[in-house]
């Protein structure tokens, strides 16, 4: 797909900010991974010492040999339990049990364990406690301190971190080296518009004193009028301005420089504007052109001379890429709020692989390259001058069964 460079620094922007928002997205899902990371540490460390609460002999510590264990808005609370001695987070046996229970629920970092009536804070990172009340309603609190738990929750995302970070280098890079190339083309395409406008500008000065010199020739010399070398100096240096002010109409086009002086038009009007600056060619190659289906009532909004201009460029392709004598059938109909004109030939037709190509600048049917003569501006001057009068154009061909344009626009209320 082609880049149109006045596309490219909204490409540029667009592309920066898909960077900062995926370096946002992994930020966040980067935090989300660790709490949830963290959420299972704690949950395994309240496991271990629910379990080694109700096991540390044989359950001495619960009445009747039962606890409740109940989940309070993030604290875990152990109910039916007698009053826990303070001492009993010193004592061999209770820590080698806890020890047993972390290691069944893969926890192995070093800790320190301590019990108090005070309540705990919730926001610290390296602790993990449960609460405890007895059957007077006392409540008491046993905390695990784990030195080292964050590294232990980053080490087991050591791979996640490496991908992401990689992720975002590689996709960082790749969009810096796009740009890169896309500031480049960008300049390119600047240079070779500045190129085409200055030569554009330079060749339509001689060419228009060419054909001012072959008018006023034949009106001093009436001999030379049937001339025919003055008449192909005529005709190729009319062929010639028309193509400089192609390369002229599409800058002003693509600049966002041109602005249409439009006006209530009949449609059929400018058909036979059209076919009548091409009555020399339709003579030359006996072509035949009928018009069908058009109406008083089919009239559009828009800019006289460059839709003649647009609708000369359909006929004037029907006529050249010919090999027979040409037949030009343009009809009319009205389709929703459009009016659909339609301009159908016998000519040689466009490969089915090169459709989307004729309507670029500079493109062309590669074999009709250098039987006919043009420099593939034509098509493309219709399509940009379509869109600035809210239209389109589609075709319909097959390589030597001629071709059919389709031109909509929006009818005049």
């Amino acid at each position: 797909m082609k880049i149109q460079h006045k596309n490219i620094p909204y490409i540029l922007i667009a592309s920066t900010l898909g960077v900062i928002a995926l370096v946002i997205i992994q930020i966040i899902w980067m935090r989300h991974s660790w709490r949830l990371s963290e959420e299972i540490f704690n949950q395994r460390v309240t496991s271990a010492l629910c379990s080694t609460i109700k096991s540390y002999k044989d359950g001495a510590y619960c009445n009747d040999g039962k606890c409740a264990v109940v989940d309070m808005s993030g604290e875990t609370l152990i109910s039916n339990i007698s009053e826990l001695p303070h001492d009993i987070v010193n004592t061999k046996d209770f820590r080698e049990t806890l020890d047993r229970n972390l290691a069944n629920y893969q926890v192995f970092l070093p800790y320190q364990i301590s019990l108090s009536t005070n309540s705990f804070c919730a926001t610290d990172v390296f602790q993990t406690a449960i609460s405890f009340k007895n059957h007077h309603g006392n409540e008491s609190y046993l905390r695990v301190t784990f030195p080292t738990k964050e590294r232990y929750i980053l080490g087991g995302m050591t791979v996640m971190v490496l991908a992401t970070l990689f992720i975002v280098g590689f996709i960082t890079v790749v969009l810096l080296m796009v740009n890169w190339s896309l500031m480049k083309q960008k300049l390119l395409l600047q240079t070779n518009v500045d190129f085409f406008n200055n030569m554009a500008h330079e060749f339509r000065t001689p060419l228009s004193s060419i054909g001012l010199a072959v008018n006023r020739l034949t009106k001093k010399h009436e001999d030379l009028r049937e001339n025919p070398f003055l008449a192909v100096i005529k005709r190729e240096n009319t062929q010639l301005l028309q193509e400089v002010e192609r390369v002229l109409h599409l800058a002003k086009i693509e600049n966002g420089e041109y602005i249409l002086e439009k006006e209530k038009l009949s449609t059929e009007s400018l058909i036979r504007a059209s076919i009548d600056s091409l009555s020399m060619s339709i003579s030359e190659k006996n072509a035949l052109v009928v018009l069908e289906g058009f109406r008083e009532d089919m009239c559009v909004i828009g800019d006289r001379q460059h839709l003649v201009n647009t609708f000369r460029n359909l006929i004037e392709n029907a006529l050249k890429y010919n090999e027979n004598t040409p037949e030009i059938r343009i009809t009319a109909k009205l389709q929703s709020q459009d009016i659909v004109i339609s301009f159908e030939d016998n000519g040689i037709g466009i490969p089915v692989s090169q459709r989307s190509l004729i309507f670029e600048k500079f493109q062309r049917v590669h074999q009709t390259t250098h039987a006919f003569k043009g420099f593939g501006l034509g098509l493309a001057y219709v399509k940009n001058m379509l869109e600035l009068h809210k239209g389109n154009i589609q075709v319909k061909s097959e390589d030597k069964k001629g071709s059919c344009f389709e031109v909509y626009l929006p009818l005049s209320l």
